[in-house]
């Protein structure tokens, strides 16, 4: 590394809240969080009058929820200022920033929709492209690709918040974060997090290889201490290892699981295996990926609340919901330069869960485990909804089930299931353990006894030497009267 670059990384180190944590506090996610927040209340007068006093004290939910809306006014008027797309918004609402004293007000301000964001990114754009630093594009998984900007400071605050998020899972600096990302994903979260670490100051390894042998060797030689990767690659990777190598004894700390979801049955086959938690992380990546993580207690992800305000809302009448209900989640981003996005709908469905929690965090909101995408399900039978993590909990249960994908038909008045199943071990054995867990499902049973499905068919298949992430779980192919 050059001495420019050696210079540049110091600096940029210096800007880090993260590296003002102790390594050796219990929570130091949350500790972070409230960093942030006392950060903030020194700095700016202007959280200090919103709060009406000169000392802040102790941080419960009540003062961190002043927090968050100050940011927001702040945020809201930022976008009105600089960002085309929010100025008319705003203005034909007729909504100010003063106008949000409360969490109640936020109904006030319309919502955000991921197509106004890929119909014209250059509208929320706030400030000159000299000033921007990266530039994203997501996968456009869920329609047209979106694409994003960032300054050299919101860059930053995306290190900040992965160095935050690996640190609560008890990653000490001198111990090696294994990536694990396949390489033939649309776009390689592998180099960013790499990147990330070197600037926090912690050690990492990329190993995108689908060979089992080598990802074990690689693990073994750098004494690997956490994983963090696609779910579905670690999934494949255990499953193929298990039998050949004694993964507990590797010592890991923590298994991360990213960028896709993470079912309970996969959890425990993986817990088993590697005898750590494996705990789940999930982002978008309009918000920079890194907004929520899991801790050890395992009943809901963490938020980065100190960057990020989450609500959820009735997706179909757009209102605010009390925490703990189930609806859709709505992401503000509070820190952004570039390209910051208010009232964001994500179609993924969750819930909110208000602090404590048994990890110690009393500050710091969870969201449940998002169950997918709002537009993920579908209906069979006598108009039983099915998301793809009711088939992820049956069949990923399977010890040696590594894949599957259901292709929905109708050629009568009947519903058709086809389950085509990558499986590692005696087939027929596994067919039969796929059927029964298919069939012990209330939802097929219910269809099945009113003579609405036609017998399930579970197609078994050898284990391929190639991986394609995010396979698409459900594929309904029925004529549809109803659209």
């Amino acid at each position: 590394m050059s001495l420019k670059k050696r210079i540049i990384m110091a600096y940029a180190r210096t800007k880090l809240t993260s590296r003002k944590v102790s390594e050796d506090v219990e929570n130091p996610l949350h500790d972070w969080v409230q960093l942030k927040v006392r950060n903030t209340f020194k700095r700016e007068e202007g959280f200090r009058k919103a709060l009406g006093r000169d000392s802040l004290g102790d941080i419960d939910r009540k003062t961190f929820e002043e927090y968050q809306l100050y940011k927001f006014r702040k945020q809201m008027a930022y976008v009105m200022e600089n960002s085309p797309f929010y100025q008319k918004m705003y203005g034909e609402a007729g909504i100010r920033p003063e106008d949000i004293r409360t969490m109640a007000d936020l109904d006030k301000v319309p919502l955000t929709d991921p197509d106004d964001l890929a119909e014209e990114p250059f509208l929320f754009l706030c400030l000159s492209q000299s000033k921007i630093s990266r530039t994203f594009s997501t996968s456009g998984t869920s329609g047209k690709p979106k694409r994003l900007f960032y300054t050299s400071d919101d860059l930053l605050n995306i290190v900040d918040s992965i160095a935050a998020a690996l640190r609560s899972t008890g990653l000490k600096s001198s111990e090696t974060l294994h990536i694990m990302f396949p390489a033939v994903v649309a776009w390689d979260p592998s180099l960013m997090l790499e990147s990330a670490c070197k600037v926090a100051g912690l050690k990492s390894i990329v190993c995108s290889d689908v060979n089992v042998d080598e990802q074990m060797r690689v693990m073994q030689e750098q004494q690997t201490k956490v994983i963090i990767g696609l779910t579905s690659f670690i999934y494949r990777v255990t499953v193929l290892a298990r039998d050949k190598f004694d993964l507990r004894s590797l010592g890991l700390k923590a298994i991360i699981c990213s960028s896709e979801p993470l079912s309970e049955a996969v959890r425990h086959e993986m817990e088993e295996a590697w005898g750590c938690k494996c705990l789940s992380q999930y982002g978008l990546t309009e918000m920079g990926l890194a907004t929520t993580i899991e801790c050890h207690v395992q009943t809901g992800l963490h938020i980065n609340e100190a960057d990020f305000m989450v609500e959820v809302i009735d997706p179909d009448t757009g209102k605010t919901l009390p925490p703990g209900e189930e609806g859709e989640l709505v992401w503000t981003s509070l820190s952004f330069q570039g390209s910051p996005l208010l009232r964001y709908r994500s179609y993924d469905i969750s819930k909110f869960i208000v602090p404590p929690c048994e990890c110690g965090h009393v500050t710091v909101g969870k969201i449940g485990k998002p169950k997918g995408r709002r537009n993920a399900a579908t209906k069979i039978g006598l108009g039983e909804h099915i998301f793809p993590t009711l088939f992820d909990e049956a069949i990923m249960k399977v010890h040696g089930v590594l894949n599957y994908q259901l292709v929905l038909t109708k050629p009568s008045f009947r519903d058709h299931l086809h389950f085509t199943v990558e499986y590692n071990g005696d087939m027929e054995k596994g067919r039969e353990e796929v059927l029964r867990a298919i069939t012990d499902l209330e939802e097929i049973r219910s269809s099945m006894d009113n003579d609405l499905l036609d017998p399930i068919e579970v197609e078994m298949k050898e284990v391929s030497l190639e991986f394609t992430p995010k396979m698409k779980p459900i594929i309904d192919q029925r004529k549809r009267f109803d659209e």
